[in-house]
């Protein structure tokens, strides 16, 4: 595979500029003995990394630090940025029975859709979802074909948090293209998971920073 290229020609080869796009990374999807060639992935949350990945017809690859150095960076990451808000999703609710709404991006034939978390409200705009409130949102990215979130606007919220973690597991575990099962609070574009794993047990459970269950006690204690 040749580098993606700012450039075109006279041919009628395709711009691989039209072929990359932001990527979410599972942390353990990169061995150990290659981390070194990949030293250009931003640490997003605990598991969970930021790339740039080649969509070609035949896989989707990460770009190694070799394959991003040929290209100007903020010409590779516009690219990426503008494909990847480009990849279509579709946007659905769930109701769950106690009143939580759970809001859902992604596309059984779409590798990207859970790396809409990277530019997320842009994202939930477009595809005609809600406002994200300044509280952020509670998400899952369990696979690359999924994100599920729950805005932080109402009462309803261990309930949300509860469905969240639920989902979050089993679809990790069912898998393709597994990402994280842990929660995680979104704000500003931080992303910050909720979710503390015990290696002894292998289970995992939900501890919020403080700042987060004072949001949450906040509106769990509202009426309407």
């Amino acid at each position: 595979m040749s580098a993606p290229s700012a450039r075109t020609g006279p041919s009628n080869a395709p711009d691989p500029l039209r072929s990359v796009y932001l990527r979410l990374v599972a942390e353990e999807s990169i061995p150990e003995e290659a981390r070194g060639q990949f030293g250009y992935l931003r640490p997003l949350a605990t598991d969970l990394l930021a790339g740039i990945a080649l969509d070609t017809p035949d896989d989707v690859r990460v770009l190694s630090d070799r394959e991003v150095a040929l290209v100007e960076w903020d010409t590779l990451a516009a690219a990426a940025r503008t494909n990847l808000l480009g990849e279509p999703v579709d946007y659905d609710t769930l109701d769950l029975p106690g009143g939580a709404v759970l809001h859902l991006l992604g596309h059984p034939e779409s590798v990207f859709a859970a790396s809409k978390v990277l530019v997320l409200e842009e994202a939930v705009r477009a595809a005609g979802g809600p406002r994200i409130p300044d509280e952020g949102v509670l998400l899952v990215v369990p696979n690359r074909h999924n994100l599920v979130f729950y805005p932080l606007a109402d009462r309803h919220v261990g309930e949300a948090i509860n469905a969240l973690a639920q989902f979050g597991q089993g679809a990790y575990e069912d898998g393709p293209g597994r990402l994280s099962p842990r929660v995680f609070w979104w704000r500003a574009s931080v992303l910050t998971s909720i979710t503390v794993s015990d290696r002894e047990s292998r289970t995992l459970s939900i501890s919020p920073p403080e700042e987060l269950m004072t949001i949450m006690r906040r509106l769990a204690g509202a009426s309407g």
